[in-house]
């Protein structure tokens, strides 16, 4: 499994929230959820990244209270200028670990060939 790849989806997700082009279905859309929820976020890169389970440390959280406290309504996405905000927080938060994961494949690669 490439988590590269994941994390690549992750970013495109937060795209389309940010373009007004969908919403934010949680675990039901979310690409590391799909594989690593239901293993209690074992072997996620948001987990792992964060040393946390369930997207706590990340900007998720906040993204997540806003939708409830502000909005409350069935579909999670930009409804004003805060929201685009913590969903490019979130899709930043989704192009750090990205980076950071390409950064250790790279250096496992540079290290194979020492």
């Amino acid at each position: 499994m490439n988590k590269i790849k994941i994390m690549e989806a992750s970013v495109r997700k937060w795209q389309r929230i940010i373009d007004k082009k969908g919403s934010d279905g949680g675990v039901l859309d979310c690409p590391p959820c799909r594989i690593f929820y239901f293993t209690i976020c074992i072997g996620c890169p948001i987990a792992q990244y964060t040393g946390q389970k369930f997207c706590k440390g990340s900007p998720y959280i906040p993204w997540f209270r806003h939708q409830l406290e502000r909005h409350d309504k069935m579909f999670k996405k930009v409804y004003c200028p805060e929201c685009e905000k913590l969903a490019r927080d979130m899709q930043n938060f989704m192009i750090e670990i990205r980076d950071h994961l390409k950064e250790k494949k790279a250096q496992k690669e540079k290290e194979k060939e020492c």
